[in-house]
């Protein structure tokens, strides 16, 4: 997929998470804040549980609400309009409670009634106020729907992320600049829809907005309107082949990248399915979409499985990672690890030559002395999991005590650049040999097997039998430097997709394109 066109493509899908969510927030918060500025006593405890929301980190929250509503667009809406609804709220709360009381009186003495009221004086005249919290809302759920990305909804964080994981400035910047510009978009738009709704004070100086009400309120309808035609129409065409599609799940960051799309371009270019590639921020996210049946098919490290899945700390002959792993998803989830692509892409402690000279460090143990002093730069699940920086401490029994975490695409650039001593790397990372990286060996043998094999239910072969044997076309296909090459290639620039694509072209797996 070009990048023009992707960038569309994810724009399209972020406006559409955007205005959903937003469009939710208002048909609900709106009657909400008049509710409580009608009854006081309902104003504490309701603007206290929108308030809750606003204190969760939203990654969190995408992360609690996946078992109960799954990956992609649903759960995205839901989390953006928790986002949205406290400033919808509380703007109208505080508009109709801070209009003039004469007003009020002045309207019951002409005889309105309660309805008239609303919609004739109290309404009106807190249009800025409630415009107000609906910009604050919508320029915030674009900033946030960045993070659906990483739950498999789309949009423009699939750029940010990829280009984080990848450290290419020009692919964040990609997802970045539009968002910023969206953002600013839609609050101009706002605010006409703001100035257009708000009465005149005066009836002989009448602005441009207010001489074009009706066309600017018409602008402003089909704007939000076209992202939601876009979603029903793409809706429309998926559930039309849904029966035939595969959805195809992989990890955000290059490797993963490849993996995945090597697994959808192998299954659509030789059998009758077509697929659908999505990306996912982790590890119990993407085994989470697997489980439900959100997805049908994931490229996941053994190691992985065996300690974080899991959860076995039990440390055995490496020979056998593989097999307990396949017997255990089968017993406990009723999942099936298809036979791995060869190469082992095993966690590894790099660092720069310079470093690995002034402390002479060789192995993990030679940092025993000084691993109190140096930076160590670790991603969230290494720091965290049982098969990580834990265990990594236990086993060679001391700790580091000067851990940053950061994303995974961020640790080399990091080493690089001097922010941190040594980084924890994947074997397989291009970026090892292009910057010259020393590993530092693991010289008790801590770190299990990480070869990748696609993860499937039990019942993938007997459901997409052709599929099924196309993916273990793929068993012992690449080597660790192959693997390394395949991920410089999409650090550099490269799509996945297409580095895929070669690949398999290469192997002749695929057929030639017309």
């Amino acid at each position: 997929m070009h990048d023009g066109l992707g960038i569309m493509s994810a724009l399209l899908r972020h406006l559409e998470i955007t205005f959903f969510a937003v469009g939710l927030a208002i048909l609900i918060g709106v009657p909400l804040g008049i509710i409580i500025s009608k009854r006081p006593p309902l104003s504490k405890p309701v603007l206290t549980i929108a308030g809750i929301f606003q204190t969760v980190p939203s990654l969190a929250l995408f992360g609690l609400i996946i078992p109960f509503l799954g990956i992609g667009f649903l759960p995205s809406i839901v989390v953006l309009f928790l986002y949205a609804l406290l400033p919808i709220i509380t703007n109208t709360y505080i508009g109709i409670t801070g209009i003039n009381p004469n007003h009020i009186e002045s309207a019951r003495g002409i005889g309105m009634n309660k309805k008239e009221i609303l919609f004739k004086v109290e309404l009106p005249q807190s249009v800025p106020v409630i415009m107000g919290g609906i910009k604050v809302s919508a320029v915030t759920c674009v900033g946030t729907a960045t993070i659906a990305a990483l739950i498999g909804a789309g949009g423009l964080g699939s750029f940010i992320f990829r280009g984080i994981a990848n450290g290419d400035s020009n692919k964040i910047l990609m997802g970045a600049i539009p968002a910023a510009l969206l953002a600013i978009v839609i609050n101009w738009v706002f605010g006409l829809i703001e100035r257009a709704l708000t009465p005149q004070k005066s009836s002989t100086n009448i602005d441009w907005v207010h001489r074009n009400k009706r066309p600017v309120l018409l602008l402003g309808l089909i704007i939000f309107s076209l992202p939601l035609i876009y979603f029903f129409a793409e809706s429309y065409q998926a559930w039309r082949e849904k029966s035939n599609t595969i959805v195809i799940g992989h990890k955000a960051f290059a490797e993963q990248r490849i993996i995945g799309e090597m697994y959808g371009l192998i299954i659509a270019e030789n059998t009758d399915y077509k697929t659908s590639v999505l990306e996912f921020g982790g590890t119990m996210v993407i085994f989470e979409a697997l489980n439900s049946g959100e997805i049908k098919v994931y490229p996941e490290y053994t190691g992985t499985a065996y300690g974080s899945i899991l959860g076995i700390n039990d440390l055995i002959a490496s020979d056998k990672v593989y097999g307990l792993v396949r017997e255990q998803l089968a017993d406990k989830y009723g999942l099936e690890m298809l036979p791995t692509m060869g190469f082992n892409d095993t966690y590894a402690f790099v660092a720069k030559p310079d470093f690995i000279k002034k402390y002479n460090v060789k192995t993990i143990s030679d940092m025993k002395d000084i691993a109190g002093s140096i930076r160590v730069a670790g991603d969230n699940e290494f720091l965290d999991r049982a098969d990580g920086m834990p265990g990594v401490e236990k086993t060679y029994g001391f700790r580091f005590d000067n851990t940053a975490t950061m994303d995974a695409g961020l640790m080399i650039t990091s080493l690089v650049n001097d922010s941190v001593d040594v980084a924890i790397a994947y074997s397989t990372d291009g970026r090892i040999g292009k910057f010259g990286l020393k590993l530092i060996a693991d010289d008790k043998k801590f770190f299990p097997p990480y070869q990748i094999g696609a993860m499937v239910p039990e019942d993938f072969a007997e459901q997409y039998p052709q599929a099924y044997r196309e993916l273990l076309k793929l068993r012992g296909m690449i080597s660790e430097s192959e693997m390394q090459q395949l991920n410089l290639k999409v650090l550099d620039g490269a799509e996945p997709r297409d580095v895929a694509r070669e690949y398999l072209l290469e192997h002749k797996l695929i057929p030639e394109e017309d």
